[in-house]
């Protein structure tokens, strides 16, 4: 038997159903208590039953009838069986002909008689108060001429002591055990609805958000202590001077409540606090029966907001930059920045490509704060940085014991870190394949299980990922997964190289040396003409992550000097350079500088170059070429025959 809730007590109103109910008593785990007394007493016996923790009791007539209605507590009847009865009948029989049942109202929903069945008469007599038993048998006796009476004790005790012959009806073992066995499906009722109430009572009584039930005419009925807290301290209303209505505490609230219809985000004030309200109606089948208002303090949240946001700073968790801190004038970015700030309200996952150092973080940090889920946490981690098992317990986090060397008390993966916000995933291109596919069901499946546990972590996040490799290739030499890469190549943005946007080059280097010297405390100083003109020429393979480290050493390196000039420049570069490039570099500037060619023919120069690494890469292959600059077939010919009208591309 499946282990029962609740305290049961039967009240037996003998001793034979008292004796019948211990050795039930036996079968059901403890929650069955047995006490003997009939009528009053039995009341009296069911008071001490409600003190030991007794919820639920069984009796039967008359005696059930005075514990449920004094007591006001569920009772359950001892209903006689086909067996009990008809071994009465017989003893019955062996006295008259004619024989009658006594017994409570309970006990005879659906008789009436009389019945006759082989020769004999029973009549059937129902009574509701004890007091009524004694002329219930008289007038049977006077009218129909009956005396032989079955019933309990209270009927076989008046009988007799009218002289007539009273019989008790005997209840066997198994109509005990129904009896308990309904019992204890009340009592598990009542223990659910328990629990229920103090689930409900406890969520209430604990929310920080203000709950109200308010009923059909309008008055609050309930109010939690968030609510009475808001409305008794801030107004100078008082619960105890009648019952408040919706109008004396949310009047914006007032027709929709009566209307009876559903409310969200109603903006209201109580005293000098803004709040947000909702409303709900309570509707059981076709009766309305009131509504639920729910209610926050708006500054509180504020509140929680900014310190939440301190909390995650303290952590790392944030994202410090946004679309302000991407600094060009490129048309080819600008329109790049555009696009992001559209899909940036989106939830798809981003792909940001671009060779090292063009800003992919940047970018990533910049979506996250113009997203819906700024106020999240933004967690980054950069896939090639750490080795195989301790990026998967990183990212995925694990139990205690999940393997040697593990903490204690387990960690939190980075996934559920970033919950309600987004995580940024550099490098993707170097995450190993056995941990490709732990991502992959992460994304698919919105969850996350802990390395060595078995449960189920669900996760609202948004996947940002970045690469300054060909994950396409990657796909087709079977280093990277393909479905995993159409998961997270939903959105892709791809940031241009710093050569091909040259003239974005003076105004970086004119921020960088405005940052470098406010940090460094160096008076503020500038670029020359020439100077600029030599960083343009260069092809900055590092991109903008090259130039700031440059722009850093140039600053420190001329900290007396009002004017970074040409030959510093070129003192510098000579760290970077070999002996040819050096002095191919002096070359296009000399020619520059002599007028030979203009800014146009630098801007065509680096275009030209990276088309030729491209198409280089891809062994000639147009198509393929245009897909990874980002361009189509059909423009990467013009800008082909602009340069040279066979459409071939020359040594440079």
């Amino acid at each position: 038997m499946s282990r029962l809730r609740g305290k049961i007590g039967l009240i037996a109103p003998n001793s034979e159903i008292a004796a019948l109910a211990k050795r039930v008593s036996s079968e059901f785990e403890g929650i069955l208590d047995v006490y003997e007394g009939n009528l009053e007493e039995g009341v009296k016996a069911a008071r001490s039953a409600l003190t030991c923790g007794s919820e639920v009791f069984i009796s039967r007539g008359a005696t059930a009838y005075l514990i449920e209605t004094e007591l006001k507590t569920p009772v359950v009847q001892i209903v006689f069986s086909g067996v009990d009865l008809i071994k009465t009948v017989e003893k019955a029989k062996q006295f008259d002909s004619r024989f009658a049942f006594v017994g409570h109202e309970n006990l005879f929903k659906e008789l009436e008689g009389p019945y006759v069945f082989f020769g004999y008469t029973l009549h059937i007599e129902k009574f509701k108060e004890y007091n009524d038993i004694k002329r219930i048998i008289h007038n049977a006796y006077t009218t129909n001429n009956i005396k032989v009476f079955m019933g309990g004790e209270a009927v076989v005790k008046t009988a007799r002591e009218l002289g007539l012959k009273g019989i008790l009806i005997e209840c066997g073992i198994e109509s005990i055990k129904r009896a308990v066995l309904e019992a204890s499906r009340l009592a598990e009722m009542k223990a659910i609805e328990s629990e229920r109430y103090l689930q409900f009572k406890a969520i209430t009584e604990h929310s920080s958000e203000g709950i109200m039930f308010v009923d059909n005419n309008e008055k609050v009925v309930y109010m939690n202590p968030a609510a009475k807290n808001m409305f008794l301290k801030k107004t100078r209303l008082n619960e105890h001077a009648g019952q408040l209505a919706i109008k004396d505490l949310l009047p914006k609230l007032e027709k929709t409540v009566r209307a009876g219809k559903p409310s969200f985000q109603v903006y209201d004030s109580i005293s000098d606090t803004k709040i947000i309200a909702n409303y709900i109606p309570l509707v059981l089948g076709s009766a309305k029966l009131g509504g639920l208002v729910s209610f926050q303090d708006i500054t509180r949240i504020e509140e929680l907001e900014k310190r939440i946001r301190r909390e995650q700073y303290a952590k790392g968790l944030v994202a410090k930059y946004t679309f302000d801190h991407i600094l060009t004038y490129d048309s080819r970015l600008t329109k790049i920045l555009a696009y992001a700030k559209r899909i940036a309200q989106t939830d798809s996952s981003i792909l940001i490509t671009g060779e090292s150092g063009t800003g992919k973080e940047l970018m990533a940090q910049s979506i996250h704060n113009a997203s819906p889920r700024k106020n999240g946490p933004f967690v980054a981690i950069n896939c090639a940085a750490l080795p195989e098992n301790i990026l998967e317990s990183e990212l995925f986090g694990y139990v205690d014991g999940a393997f040697t060397g593990a903490r204690k008390s387990g960690k939190a993966g980075l996934f559920e870190l970033a919950h309600m916000g987004t995580i940024f995933l550099d490098e993707i291109g170097d995450i190993p394949l056995n941990v490709q596919s732990h991502l992959l069901r992460v994304i698919q499946e919105k969850e996350v299980v802990r390395i060595g546990d078995d449960r189920v972590i669900p996760v609202n996040i948004r996947i940002i990922s970045a690469t300054n490799k060909d994950l396409g290739q990657m796909v087709k030499q079977g280093k990277f997964r393909e479905d995993l890469y159409y998961r997270l190549d939903i959105i892709r943005i791809k940031l241009p190289s710093l050569r091909e946007r040259i003239e974005d080059i003076p105004h970086l280097c004119n921020w960088f040396i405005r940052h470098y010297c406010h940090t460094n405390k160096i008076p503020l100083k500038t670029m020359s003409k020439g100077a600029l003109n030599l960083l343009k020429l260069y092809s900055w393979p590092g991109n903008v992550r090259e130039l700031q480290n440059f722009m850093e050493s140039l600053v420190i390196f001329t900290d007396r000097e009002p004017v970074i000039d040409e030959k510093t420049v070129e003192q510098l570069l000579q760290d970077k350079l070999n002996n040819n490039q050096l002095s191919e570099l002096q070359s296009e500037y000399r020619t520059l500088i002599n007028g030979a060619k203009s800014e146009a023919g630098i801007l065509r120069k680096y275009e030209m170059q990276s088309i030729k690494e491209v198409l280089q890469k891809v062994n000639g292959n147009k198509s393929e070429a245009a897909r990874i600059l980002g361009i189509s077939t059909t423009t990467l010919w013009r800008r082909l025959k602009s340069i040279n009208p066979d459409g071939q591309l020359r040594e440079m």
